[in-house]
């Protein structure tokens, strides 16, 4: 299950040419395979114990641009920023919380103070602008930020579907014939994908419905 995952990860980022290469190499310095699977087992066992998982993704906080970008509803960045942290308040903290990628852009300690004010067991699947240039997510140093920083989670759902949380949309090769794909994704934004013969995709960003998402 993992390798499987791996491959589609790597294959994904060797076609995603509209990032810089050190962003994609940097995400691929994040795989830890012990890290992924036990993560990733956190996830599926608190599923199939009828637990809420919470996702969502491209939160952008202190991005004033992505108000134009992607027309959200807001006057300025300081009533997106105000929105999103109250929306946020809804999670329980016992529950579990994935940001798919893309939390701010901005100032990197007013972003770190922003996400200690979210609740729930936070989890990052780091996307392109969680990065640094050179490749490297600050984030992921911060102590008892996030419960784990990873670039993808992978678990086996219904009927034994592949499930893949990861910030791009994952790309199947065209002679894959493992099993069909479950892609929980980001970087779209408000724009979605068609299912395709071995993947579906769930896009969970913030623009599609200015809600969380909850599996």
């Amino acid at each position: 299950m993992f390798k499987t995952a791996l491959k589609l990860f790597q294959h994904t980022l060797d076609h995603e040419d509209r990032v810089k290469t050190a962003l994609n190499l940097g995400l691929m310095d994040l795989v830890d395979q012990d890290l992924i699977e036990a993560t990733s087992q956190t996830v599926n066992d608190a599923l199939a114990a009828g637990q809420r998982v919470w996702m969502t993704s491209d939160l952008h906080l202190l991005h004033a641009n992505i108000i134009g970008y992607c027309d959200r509803p807001f006057f300025d960045v300081g009533q997106m920023t105000d929105t999103l942290i109250a929306v946020l308040q809804k999670v329980p903290n016992d529950e579990l919380l994935i940001f798919v990628g893309d939390m701010a852009m901005g100032s990197y300690e007013r972003t770190v103070k922003l996400i200690r004010l979210m609740p729930g067991r936070k989890i990052l699947v780091a996307g392109n602008h969680d990065l640094e240039r050179n490749g490297k997510c600050k984030l992921a140093r911060e102590k008892n930020l996030f419960e784990a920083v990873v670039p993808f989670l992978t678990w086996l759902g219904h009927q034994n579907r592949l499930v893949v949380v990861s910030h791009y949309p994952i790309r199947i090769p065209d002679d894959y014939k493992n099993t069909p794909v479950l892609n929980y994704h980001g970087h779209l934004h408000e724009k979605t994908l068609p299912a395709q013969l071995m993947i579906k995709y769930m896009n969970v960003g913030w623009d599609i419905n200015y809600a969380l998402n909850c599996l």
